[in-house]
């Protein structure tokens, strides 16, 4: 039995609660990021399917190119103590080396909805070998002079435009060609064996022994011209590689003399400088960039000459890289955007509940649910748009559209016109800094958290009277 001093607290009492209601669109804000997730989720798979587009596209052009050479490669053999034969090959690097790539261009070729920047590369390897007999430094190595070659490496030598030549400060010029395949090799000697107290045979000395470098470090595909020449001169030399390539995305040029300097020029205004060397100087423009590197010897971490297992392997490790693939990715903002929904929807809700509290006029929350969705839609508006015409307009016509149906919907649920205008100029500064989020990346979360601890300290300020045990009336000041 109920006693007639207690107040039996009703469903109806507790909708008409502004506390209660408070903690409803909380919960309203959680559930919204449900269709923020599946937003993101087709955000993910179309950036999978660009990546995919890029590949393909790239491979047809020659994909990513690394560029490395001329360097110096000699045959070598050597007896170890136990009678075995090792063979391979003596790399000696360049004193100085400059890679002079004096036009990139770039242009976006188009497929499906995707575009995949592609460049065609003119450039010029040029290396100084000083006093190369003199400094060579392998005295338990048998080197085969006749046999040395110089070699340039290639990633994809599909994006070859010509045929590579090699050239001398006299004019004297040399084709390369591929270097064949070599496979490990050993010295043959005669097999013996022996039979052992159970009487099972057991070899004693295996049909082959020795232990071959023969092969070339996979790090591209290299070509070589003879330079049996060239090491007859007991001055120092130049040699020069003249090369025109395409390929996408990046082109890397290894550190491939004991110092190395490396200059590019391109029409591509939206550079990405990666690699572990960042470049000495850079001017970057709306018509392209113009940027220089320099690689020292010691800070490059390879020795100046050695086995080409010690010395090759190492090599793409440092590497001077640059990117021509636009940094303005639109999967990546609108992923990037979408970690700041339920913020923003919940600054959304925050506004319309404090518009309810102020005008006295009831929100239902299937209402909150509907202005929820559209905070959903403008996502998926953004993402659809920035696939066309770029982030930024896309972000303007997305937030135009949504202001306008939530700023609408507001006029229509507070019963004025004048709420129209109210609710925009909110919902307005709700988009932009959303906006500035995305472009000042250094300074997101300082501005996000600061932008929520004004509106959480707004709403403690606005709501400082308010009977929260009521239907959301500001009580009379005590006095």
């Amino acid at each position: 039995m109920t006693s007639p001093n207690s107040i039996p607290i009703t469903l109806p009492r507790l909708q008409r609660s502004a506390g209660v209601k408070l903690i409803l669109i909380c919960g309203l804000v959680l559930l919204m990021a449900i269709p923020a997730m599946f937003i993101g989720a087709i955000s993910y798979e179309r950036s999978n399917a660009a990546t995919q587009v890029a590949k393909d596209v790239s491979q047809r052009y020659g994909g990513p190119q690394t560029v490395i050479g001329p360097i110096l490669s000699i045959p070598y053999s050597k007896v170890q103590a136990d009678g075995a034969t090792e063979t391979g090959h003596y790399i000696v690097y360049p004193d100085k080396g400059k890679a002079n790539f004096s036009s990139v261009e770039v242009e976006a070729k188009t497929q499906s909805l995707y575009k995949v920047p592609i460049y065609t590369a003119q450039g010029e390897l040029s290396a100084r070998f000083e006093n190369l007999l003199a400094r060579i430094d392998a005295p338990d190595l048998d080197l085969n002079m006749k046999k040395a070659r110089f070699l340039v490496s290639v990633s994809d030598v599909r994006g070859l435009k010509q045929d590579v030549r090699l050239r001398g400060a006299d004019g004297r010029t040399q084709a390369f060609e591929p270097t064949q395949r070599e496979v490990n090799v050993g010295r043959p000697v005669p097999a013996t064996f022996e039979i052992d107290s159970r009487g099972n045979r057991r070899t004693v000395r295996p049909a082959i022994i020795g232990k071959s470098h023969m092969a070339l470090p996979s790090i591209g595909h290299w070509m070589a011209v003879p330079a049996a020449d060239w090491l007859e001169r007991d001055e120092g030399f130049d040699v020069t590689v003249d090369l025109v390539l395409s390929g996408a995305q990046t082109l890397s040029i290894p550190p491939f003399a004991k110092s190395t300097e490396v200059q590019m020029v391109s029409n591509w205004a939206d550079p990405g400088f990666q690699g572990e060397f960042t470049p000495l100087n850079r001017e970057i423009t709306d018509s392209g960039f113009e940027a220089n590197w320099t690689m020292p010897y010691l800070s490059r971490g390879i020795l100046g000459q050695g086995t080409a297992s010690d010395v090759l392997r190492v090599l793409d490790q440092n590497v001077v890289r640059v990117k021509f693939v636009s940094t303005d990715n639109p999967y990546q903002t609108v992923n990037r955007a979408l970690k700041y929904a339920v913020l923003f929807i919940g600054l959304v809700f925050l506004a319309y509940f404090l518009f309810e509290v102020i005008v006295g006029v009831p929100v239902h929350p299937a209402q909150y649910i509907l202005i929820g969705l559209a905070q959903a839609i403008f996502y998926l508006l953004l993402l659809a748009f920035a696939e066309r015409i770029g982030f930024t307009p896309a972000f303007i016509i997305a937030a135009m559209l949504t202001v306008m149906i939530t700023s609408a919907y507001a006029g229509a649920v507070f019963g004025h016109q004048s709420y129209i205008w109210k609710a925009g100029g909110v919902f307005t500064a709700v988009y932009s800094l959303l906006f500035v989020l995305m472009r000042i990346e250094d300074f997101a979360l300082m501005i996000g958290a600061l932008a929520s601890f004004i509106a959480i300290a707004a709403t403690m300020y606005l709501t400082r009277d308010m009977d929260w045990y009521s239907g959301g009336k500001i009580a009379a000041p005590s006095n």
